[in-house]
């Protein structure tokens, strides 16, 4: 071979390997990908076309994203600024600021109301975890699936129990018998969020429904109270305007999630902002402060009597 034919294919060689590096190794390491370079288990909307972050098998790869801006971002941050603000809370400021002491008041009436911000700090928490590190490989997108799906499970079941709480305090039987209710049919969702299969994509509308379904079980409780104490009184104790808006957020939240609207109308057009799971995160955060005011509201009726139909309570 002459030296003229040797050099010639050492260039035909390096022509080719040049062409083949933007595929392989991408020149920037925050390249963001398509649908349909993702590898098949990442694969979950097919609405959503551009803005992933391909798999990572990093978690300092994973945390790194935070600072970038894709299609999870908003899902991120929607969840993780609302559990700093209720870890906050938790730890104090909400006795501090918004709820008023009363002489006979007990501790478990505090609690009930820092229970409910356990379960939305768990909750928020869970999500956002999840939607940051799911991208490190597939082993990993499993594990964090499902303590998303526990974070849902253990709100709903704060929620119920601290709304249970508010609404018959002085029928304890009653609080009791609703709350077992509510722990089982909690253990029975949570059986079947640890199920493999139910992490599939067509699984995507039935789990929609089953959260809707454990959160629509609070409506035998509130019926048992119109009965009890009558309307104008069962509506007092729980707040229950704000406990219909709580309901109307989560259940129309879970609906535009499970019909993936309104990406489905125009693919490729919501990838960054305004896609269902995005929206699905804000009605889920907008639900959680109806029920922190109902209960708040519930608290200080229980004490004084007295019912503020407002938002804004006056202590």
């Amino acid at each position: 071979m002459s030296a003229t034919t040797t050099i010639r294919h050492r260039k035909s060689i390096s022509a080719k390997l040049d062409s083949l590096t933007p595929v392989e190794i991408p020149r920037s390491g925050k390249r963001l990908y398509k649908y349909n370079e993702l590898p098949e288990w990442q694969q979950d909307n097919d609405k959503i076309i551009s803005g992933y972050i391909r798999e990572t098998k990093s978690v300092k790869g994973c945390l790194k994203s935070l600072l970038q801006f894709h299609n999870e971002s908003i899902n991120i941050y929607t969840h993780l600024v609302p559990t700093v603000t209720y870890l906050v809370l938790l730890v104090g400021l909400s006795d501090m600021f918004l709820v008023p002491r009363f002489p006979n008041s007990t501790v478990m009436q505090y609690l009930m109301i820092n229970f409910f911000l356990l379960g939305a700090v768990l909750c928020l928490g869970c999500s956002s975890f999840f939607h940051c590190l799911k991208q490190h490989s597939e082993s990993h997108s499993h594990i964090w699936s499902k303590v998303d799906y526990m974070g849902i499970i253990i709100m709903i079941t704060c929620s119920i129990i601290s709304m249970l709480y508010y609404g018959f305090h002085d029928h304890y039987l009653h609080f009791k018998c609703f709350t077992v209710l509510t722990i089982v049919l909690g253990t029975i969702c949570t059986v079947f969020a640890l199920h493999d299969k139910f992490n599939s994509k067509t699984f995507r509308p039935f789990r929609a429904m089953f959260y809707v379904t454990f959160g629509l079980s609070g409506i035998v409780p509130i019926v048992t109270g119109f009965w009890k104490f009558g309307a104008y009184e069962a509506v007092r104790r729980v707040q229950l305007k704000y406990v219909l808006f709580e309901a109307l957020f989560y259940i129309g939240g879970a609906v535009i999630y499970g019909f993936r609207f309104p990406e489905v109308l125009a693919p490729g057009k919501f990838d960054f902002i305004g896609h269902s799971h995005q929206i699905f995160h804000i009605m889920v955060v907008l639900g959680s402060i109806c029920h922190f005011r109902a209960i708040i509201g519930s608290y200080i009726f229980m004490h004084t009597g007295m019912h503020q139909s407002g938002f804004v309570l006056v202590r």
